[in-house]
């Protein structure tokens, strides 16, 4: 053939009533130039073609023609392939010079078409949510949200929008994905399934929606690293009051009166214990200091002078806290400080 032809490999996917077109790739084998004239042939799609197409091809060149396909709005769906033929005839000498057939597939008409449109990043996000109904009757649109990965919130604002015939409506999206408190972002993607809202709950949607983010930490990196900075200064100054406690005779566990009793009511919350020699005290009170200047509540407690801890041969310096109603009560202590505290354990 004089002309090669090639059609999309892939089914090019038709909706009655709405216009599509099918880029069809002509190569002249020609020594001289041409003109062609392309029509489609054979098959419903014959019929839906927008007439026949002429163009000039040059010796040896290319170039690719879009030819407008329109089924009615009233053909019937169907899956099943169909097929089209592509016929390019010599437009001075009415001379066949080649042709090619491809597929198309004839879906239901579009009842509800979904875009989403992020308004704003961060943590919080915002989007937006835009419903078209290009159909002829009103629409009642049910919202569903759903985010991946799970532990964060999506709130849909109103969860149901009723969509005129041939207009639009909107929904307010607001993202809570799950986020580190310090360190890395965590990417989040949230998925909106619209059905009718007169259909059944497993209905199929008339239309998804998705759209991915980052999802910053709650703890920026300039304000981490002045937390962290403060907490050196914090646990240095407090390993310095310790060690100048011990020097003029302090204890840095308890209260000026070295032998009053300290009593410790169960069930509590065993955070973590140092030896009361070598670098134990300074240790602990450092540790002291790091959990209360991140706002966990927390007592030093020498074991020594609790009748209610249990010392070893020479005893302990315990950071604990009790007061606590249940066992329960103390293991969600221990669950929401066991980044801070990994070591925290519930004694009853």
């Amino acid at each position: 053939m004089a002309v090669e032809i090639r059609v999309p490999r892939q089914p090019i996917a038709l909706r009655p009533g709405e216009a599509a077109t099918v880029p069809v790739e002509l190569t002249s084998a020609s020594p001289t130039d041409l003109r062609v004239r392309l029509s489609v042939v054979g098959g419903r799609a014959a019929s839906w073609a927008a007439g026949e197409r002429t163009v000039a091809l040059p010796a040896g060149g290319s170039r690719t023609v879009d030819l407008a396909v329109q089924p009615p709005a009233d053909a019937a769906p169907s899956t099943a392939l169909l097929p089209f033929t592509v016929r390019v005839d010599d437009l001075d000498g009415g001379v066949p010079l080649g042709r090619a057939t491809g597929l198309v597939t004839l879906a239901a008409p579009e009842s509800l078409r979904a875009t989403l449109h992020r308004t704003s990043a961060g943590r919080p996000a915002h989007f937006t949510l835009t419903l078209r109904n290009p159909g002829t009757d009103r629409l009642p649109v049910a919202i569903a949200a759903r985010l991946h990965p799970s532990g964060g919130r999506v709130l849909v604002r109103p969860e149901a929008v009723d969509v005129p015939a041939g207009g639009s409506a909107t929904a307010h999206v607001e993202v809570r994905p799950p986020a580190l408190l310090v360190g890395g972002t965590i990417p989040y993607a949230v998925t909106l399934s619209c059905r009718d809202a007169r259909a059944a709950a497993d209905a199929p949607a008339l239309a998804t929606v998705e759209e991915g983010g980052q999802s910053p930490p709650r703890v920026g990196r300039a304000v981490a690293a002045a937390l962290t900075a403060l907490l050196v200064v914090v646990a240095v100054a407090a390993a310095l009051l310790g060690g100048w406690s011990r020097l003029t005779g302090r204890q840095s566990a308890a209260a000026e009166d070295p032998d009053a009793e300290v009593r410790v009511r169960a069930p509590y919350a065993y955070v973590q214990a140092f030896p009361r020699g070598g670098t134990g005290p300074a240790d602990a009170d450092a540790t002291l200091a790091r959990l209360t200047a991140a706002g966990i509540p927390v007592r030093l407690v020498d074991s020594t002078r609790s009748p209610d801890l249990a010392d070893g041969p020479d005893g302990l310096l315990v950071l604990l806290q009790d007061g606590f109603a249940s066992a329960g009560e103390a293991q969600t202590y221990c669950d929401q400080h066991r980044a801070l505290a990994p070591r925290c354990q519930v004694v009853s």
